[in-house]
């Protein structure tokens, strides 16, 4: 059995729902409500003492971080494989996780917390909000959610992770000059790992990133038209959701044009 403790907006956990749906395994789920603080209950700190999600648990077996739980899948359940036979481009599938966990979730979180969850922090009394950054255990993570939360796109952390996804997002046009997916003609664990972070620079008014970037935006199109897309990410957005990332798009796009300009 199958199970996933996930969250229906989570980058990473998205990439596991889609990684569950390309193979079609069943699983079941419990979803966590992050802007609660579920992650940080102990009984699920006992699964997973990250205090993050996704976790799997497979047969009584705990993995988690989310690009070893991809690891483990495709390695656990090989059909279909989601890595190329190629040693290149499976070392090009690796490079594009690496790079999502070294640098893109971060950046993605600065921003992220810099506008949608800011608008849902915001309305916590001080003594709430100073109890939320608390229990967040990374002091790294936990100083980012909190010049986001405070400053917003004036935080000084914005214009890093703006320029980091820049350059991710200019080498994802250049990898897509030569090849259909991200490494390689099939689909892989390196467009499960992207997916959802470009989804999310959508959601968050950054999609000039790629608005002169064809071959991004040909992958970007062709991966919201598989059938995997809308049950894995659209579909799974509640309407709280839907609310905390209506977020001003106009000033987001003003940011990064500013940024990138400079």
């Amino acid at each position: 059995m199958i199970k996933l403790y996930h969250g229906t907006t989570s980058v990473c956990a998205i990439k596991v729902r889609l990684v569950l749906a390309e193979k079609d395994l069943s699983w079941e789920g419990e979803i966590l409500n992050l802007q609660q603080g579920d992650q940080h209950k102990p009984d699920y700190l006992k699964l997973n003492p990250n205090g993050v999600i996704p976790t799997l648990v497979h047969d009584g077996n705990v993995i988690v971080e989310s690009s070893i739980i991809l690891g483990y899948l495709d390695e656990a359940f090989p059909d279909p494989p989601l890595m190329p036979v190629d040693a290149v481009l499976r070392a090009r599938a690796r490079h594009w996780m690496k790079r999502v966990d070294d640098t893109l979730h971060a950046a993605i979180g600065v921003v992220t917390f810099a506008t949608a969850n800011r608008k849902v922090l915001i309305r916590k009394s001080a003594e709430d909000l100073a109890a939320h950054f608390e229990r967040i255990p990374d002091p790294a993570y936990r100083e980012r959610q909190r010049q986001s939360v405070e400053m917003g796109l004036a935080a000084p952390m914005v214009e890093t992770a703006i320029r980091q996804y820049d350059k991710a997002v200019a080498q994802m046009e250049a990898d897509l000059d030569e090849t259909e997916f991200l490494a390689g003609d099939a689909w892989s664990l390196a467009d499960a790992a992207l997916t959802p972070y470009i989804n999310r620079s959508e959601m968050l008014g950054l999609d000039a990133l790629w608005e002169n970037r064809p071959n991004v935006a040909r992958w970007y199109a062709a991966m919201k038209a598989r059938p995997t897309y809308g049950p894995c990410i659209s579909d799974v957005l509640t309407a709280a959701d839907h609310d905390r990332f209506d977020v001003p798009r106009d000033e987001t796009d003003a940011k990064l044009r500013e940024i990138l300009s400079a």
